[in-house]
């Protein structure tokens, strides 16, 4: 039996600051399950609330299971409050687990009176600095350093844990209306005015191209004509915007008067929901006005597809733009031609017994119960089917990971919580992703919806299960063995390497004030020490740990006010940022994972070789990490994987998203770097529940790169982009680019996909079929370029070396390095080159047991397969291979070795 807990009680706990204490009960043995069961629950007992104020069913609500995880998500609830309506009202609540089941039926009534909300400030550190052992980082928010916008609106209930960033919503955080920037739930786009809510059916968009510079560049995007806006007539024009609750794949908004606490209207948007869910504190008075603009006339029908007019009893209204502007005819290089039209549906649910009145473009709406819902349709005779799922609404969307450590398979859960909010409905659908439907075998159904980020299909159901594969890590390769590697030119080039990193040359990318540009050096000093130990130059190696040590160890420290490299921690959203502002990293909170994970993955790397460094910095690396990779959620502290976005896949870049087209990201390789520097330090770490989180948000950010940056499958690039290009330089919300933040050449919008240039590369070529498509992706690139290399040589060489080592390495030329962006890269370059030259090429066909210290990497040659393994702990380890016909190899690995193995 579990223990029940009938309690409302709100405990804000402080932890300390000494990065993430993950607090879930992880058994010690990897293989070891636990018994699932239900350990305690809290919040279901009957409750009173104020009139006009939202009531969110599972708000307060927690069911602790055997690894202290909150599984409230799994609940179906039945019923719906009238928050605006006084009086008793009931729902039933039910969730299985296991053999373990909870049937509650709870009342809630609404009682007349003022409404209060909690005070709740994120403002409990009061030290403005943390020591932790010889590393130290500021805190708070002192006038002398660059610090986010507070978080403002937001409901002060919702403080009690790290306050989220880098998402598809977050930009209503931090300005009222979300500064009218764009919302996208694919299918739909919504953004907040003095008008209403938008909802606008973006569609798939269309290709327009530019010539800026004399570069060829491109982007498909949709045209920003709103579609309707919903509104009450009791909310003011310069209303207000809430955030009232929010999960990993939904939020829920309130729209207010200035100054006044009643939520007049509440907007529930999750992400593949076909609807927008809006409720009202009083039902007399919502109404949409839908925007003429664009379209050559507006008609209505009913649920069987008769025209209506004037007056409409009855519960659903559908609206017809009939032949609206959604996009122009265009050609190269930057033809404008005739504009496309196409018809739009919406369908509008409410519940039997209300009424619709049309005038001028105005539908006025008395409706029966508080609730309705909006759909973008394709026809009028989808209608009824979407209807007939209309009231089924996710009130909590959450994902969920496993790692199989024997199969190295990562199976992820999607499942929300869902209300039925009358009886009258039937089963919950949600459309999917691309990056879902291609690694699941769920059951679709015959209904698909085309968008920019490819086309969407439709499942019935709440819940659905993804797998990828995870075929190893490391932070480089092993010596080559080729006959044209040379150790002679490669300690020239590990002396290049500390020429230019020297500490007391105030002008090169060691001692640049911004840690991004001080990645430029950091990579290849970790590269570089690598190289050195593998060879055997051990003063070399010992020369470039302490020039690693040094800028690491600046920044790991804080020595007061007018130290220029530091670390500072933000309670008010729970952030670590940086003295300095590039990049915007402190002001937007933008760019963390990129930037966070060349410091981890350098201190991972140094760690292995500086046994001292983990002693003496290794809180503070914890302390960074955590700001991106926390794998705990609901942590007062840091919020859970911060950067990422569970059900997008990927990372986004932007810590607010304050743009038309929604949130972005750029570099996806930088973004899968941060996992590659993550997993690096929990192995070093013995972390286990840190590292399944970095091998979770690997194989994820890898498989949304090569479905919406390369297009692999072929499901999301229109054609008339793709006759052109095989990348996308930037992808967002409700729009994808072929161009970068910092110029259109083909070289940059690539190569940003593709640096920096590691082993982790590899990853991009796992199968025969993949290195086929990487190889058609290149020689794409190389067409733009008229088969001419113009810059950034390190990294298209890399990719030119996965699929070709030794045409790549007769195309190397070292002064063509040197004399480009990033000469550090060289000795890194060349030592890659020759390792995939010696090593061949990514193998799937033999995969490593997940192991607390140890990563390998598989690589075949001819008849010849090698593991190349990592063991950065202080004692030797056995690590465990399965390969073909159910083959198993065991090995053992001495401490603090990085060695090749032969498998075959």
């Amino acid at each position: 039996m579990f223990k029940k807990r009938w309690l409302m009680v709100l405990i804000l706990t402080l932890i300390l600051l000494s990065g993430c204490k993950p607090k879930s009960n992880i058994p010690e043995d990897e293989d070891e399950v636990l018994p699932k069961s239900i350990e305690s629950i809290e919040g279901l007992e009957d409750i009173t609330i104020t009139q006009n104020q939202y009531f969110h069913p599972l708000q307060g609500v927690e069911v602790l299971n055997e690894k202290d995880e909150n599984i409230s998500y799994l609940f179906e609830v039945t019923g719906h409050v009238n928050y605006g309506k006084l009086g008793e009202q009931t729902l039933s609540y039910k969730l299985n687990y296991g053999d373990e089941s909870i049937d509650k039926t709870r009342k809630v009534t609404v009682v007349a009176g003022t409404i209060t909300r909690p005070t709740i400030t994120r403002n409990q550190v009061s030290q403005p600095q943390v020591n932790l052992e010889a590393g130290s980082y500021r805190v708070g928010t002192a006038s002398d350093l660059t610090h986010p916008i507070n978080p403002q609106f937001i409901n002060p209930e919702l403080l009690n844990q790290a306050v989220p960033s880098n998402g598809w919503w977050t930009s209503l955080l931090v300005q009222n209306y979300g500064g009218s920037n764009g919302i996208y739930t694919n299918p739909l786009r919504s953004s907040f005015s003095n008008l209403g809510a938008e909802v606008t059916n973006p569609g798939a968009g269309f290709v327009q191209y530019w010539n800026p510079d004399g570069f060829n560049t491109m982007a498909n995007f949709s045209l920003v004509l709103p579609d309707m806006y919903l509104k009450t007539s009791t909310l003011n024009e310069g209303y207000q915007t809430h955030v009232v609750d929010y999960s990993q794949s939904s939020v829920s908004v309130a729209m207010r008067n200035v100054s006044q606490p009643q939520d007049h209207m509440v907007l529930t948007y999750n992400q593949g929901s076909p609807y927008i869910f809006a409720e009202v504190m009083n039902n007399s008075n919502p109404y949409i006005n839908v925007v003429p603009a664009g379209a050559s006339g507006i008609e209505f029908y009913n649920i069987d597809g008769q025209a209506v007019t004037g007056t409409h009893n009855g519960d659903a209204l559908i609206v017809k733009y009939v032949q609206k502007h959604i996009g122009y005819q265009t050609s190269r290089p930057a033809q404008v031609g005739q504009p496309i039209f196409g018809d739009r549906f919406f369908l509008i649910s409410t519940t039997e017994g209300s009424s619709f009145s049309i005038n001028n473009n105005r539908i006025s709406m008395n409706l029966s119960d508080n609730y309705f819902t909006v759909a973008a349709i394709q026809s009028l005779s989808e209608a009824q089917f979407y209807h007939d799922h209309a009231f089924v609404k996710t009130i909590k969307g959450e994902v969920t990971y496993e790692v199989n450590h024997k199969t190295s398979i990562v199976e992820t859960t999607y499942h929300n919580a869902i209300q039925y909010l009358n009886d009258d409905t039937d089963t919950s659908v949600q459309f999917l992703l691309p990056h879902h439907y291609l690694n699941s075998d769920v059951e679709l159904l015959d209904y698909e919806f085309e968008t920019v980020r490819g086309h969407l299909k439709l499942m019935s159901g709440n819940t659905f299960k993804t797998q990828l594969s995870f075929y190893g890590l490391l932070p480089a390769m092993t010596t080559p063995t080729n006959g044209e590697f040379s150790k002679d030119t490669m300690n020239d080039y590990l002396a290049d390497l500390s020429l230019r990193t020297r500490t007391n040359d105030t002008s090169n990318f060691l001692n640049d004030e911004g840690p991004y540009w001080n990645s430029k050096a950091i990579y290849p000093l970790a590269q570089g020490i690598i190289i050195a130990d593998q060879i055997g130059n051990d003063s070399m190696k010992d020369d470039l740990i302490l020039r690693l040590r040094y800028v690491l160890s600046d920044w790991y420290t804080y020595s007061g006010s007018a130290d220029k490299r530091y670390l500072n921690y933000n309670e008010r959203w729970g952030s670590v940022y940086y003295s300095n502002n590039d990049f915007n990293t402190a002001s937007e909170l933008s760019d963390h994972a990129f930037t966070h994970g060349y410091l981890i993955y350098a201190s991972a790397v140094l760690a292995m070789y500086d046994k001292s460094f983990t002693t003496d910095f290794g809180g503070v690396v914890d302390t960074l990490l955590a700001d991106y990779m926390t794998p705990v959620k609901g942590d007062y502290n840091y919020a859970y994987l911060r950067s990422f976005d569970a059900w997008a896949g990927h990372t986004w870049a932007h810590g607010f998203g304050t743009f038309a087209e929604g949130n972005n990201i750029e570099s996806s390789s930088e973004a899968i770097q941060s996992w590659v520097g993550g997993y690096l330090w929990a192995l070093q770490k013995g972390d286990k529940q840190l590292r399944d989180a970095a091998i979770y948000g690997f194989v994820h950010e890898l498989s949304s790169a090569k479905t919406y940056m390369f297009d692999y499958e072929g499901v999301v690039f229109k054609d008339n982009y793709k006759q052109y290009a095989a990348v996308a330089g930037m992808i967002w919300g409700g729009k994808y680019d072929y161009a970068t933040w910092f110029g259109a050449n083909p070289t940059f919008i690539y190569g940003i996909q593709w640096l920096p240039n590691g082993e982790y590369i590899s990853n991009y070529a796992v199968t025969p079929e993949e290195k086929t498509k990487l190889a058609a992706i290149y020689q794409t690139y190389l067409t733009a370029k008229n088969n001419t290399l113009d810059t950034w040589f390190t990294n298209m060489w890399s990719i030119q070396a996965l699929i070709n080592p030794s045409l790549a390495i007769s195309q190397f030329d070292a002064n063509k390095i040197l004399n480009d962006d990033y000469p550090s890269d060289l000795s890194q370059t060349y030592y890659l080159l020759h390792g995939l030259q010696t090593y061949g090429s990514r193998s799937s066909d033999y995969i490593m047991e997940i192991h607390k210290h140890v990563s390998s990497s598989v690589y075949a040659k001819d008849d010849s397969v090698y593991a190349l393994v990592w063991n950065p702990s202080d004692s030797t380890q056995t690590i465990t291979f399965h390969g073909p016909n159910d083959s198993t190899i065991t090995k053992t690995v001495k401490a603090n070795t990085f060695i090749s193995i032969k498998l075959k």
